[in-house]
């Protein structure tokens, strides 16, 4: 039987990961000469894609209402990130992107403590 509390976890992490491979493509991207392309797709399809399966492995793992109330806002906040460079008028106001990704590898590593203190018998009881 799989553990649904290990699956979440590394679910977890596997997102804390993406999320600093972002940070590196969005650098490599603006300040290395790259295209930005890479950035662009990670965002789309991995940002997108670990929130929604964290939050299936969640419910699995019984993590509690408060981490998957977590989940649900980090997905959100991820799905707002292309919005944030959409923003023209004042120009300004699509440097949110840049602090709306430090506050989502905030709220992910926080999830992930989360997870690490969920054990098989907590969850059930949670």
């Amino acid at each position: 039987m799989i553990n649904s509390t290990l699956v979440f976890r590394l679910l977890c992490y596997l997102f804390l990961v993406a999320v600093t491979i972002q940070f590196f493509l969005a650098g490599l991207g603006v300040l290395g000469g790259e295209s930005i392309e890479a950035h662009r797709q990670m965002g789309f399809i991995g940002l997108h894609l670990i929130p929604l399966l964290m939050f299936g492995a969640a419910i699995a793992a019984r993590a509690g209402r408060l981490t998957i109330g977590m989940i649900v806002v980090l997905f959100l906040l991820v799905g707002l990130q292309s919005l944030w460079l959409e923003l023209d008028d004042p120009m300004w106001l699509r440097s949110i992107h840049v602090l709306a990704a430090l506050v989502i590898y905030v709220l992910g590593h926080h999830i992930t403590q989360r997870a690490n203190r969920l054990t098989p018998a907590s969850a059930a009881v949670a």
